[in-house]
């Protein structure tokens, strides 16, 4: 698949629709872009996670107040 975009004031463009759909975009979603070894850019879609989203997902070796961890995650502390 093949999609051309142009890019608009402040350099913003449009992810094609054909892309949006393939890779199940919505706004929760970051790219990230970087230029590989032969020169080509290429990008990722970073799905932006909430707390809760990464509750149980990682593991700490230490112990972890977690009613702490949530005031400072929501007072912009982390």
């Amino acid at each position: 698949m093949v999609s051309i975009t142009s890019i608009y004031d402040k350099f913003q463009t449009v992810i094609p629709q054909e892309i949006r759909q393939e890779f199940n975009l919505d706004k929760s979603y970051k790219i990230e872009w970087r230029i590989n070894d032969n020169g080509k850019v290429e990008l990722d879609f970073i799905k932006e996670l909430s707390l809760e989203d990464m509750v149980g997902r990682y593991v700490s070796s230490e112990p972890i107040n977690a009613v702490e961890l949530k005031n400072d995650f929501k007072n912009g502390k982390l």
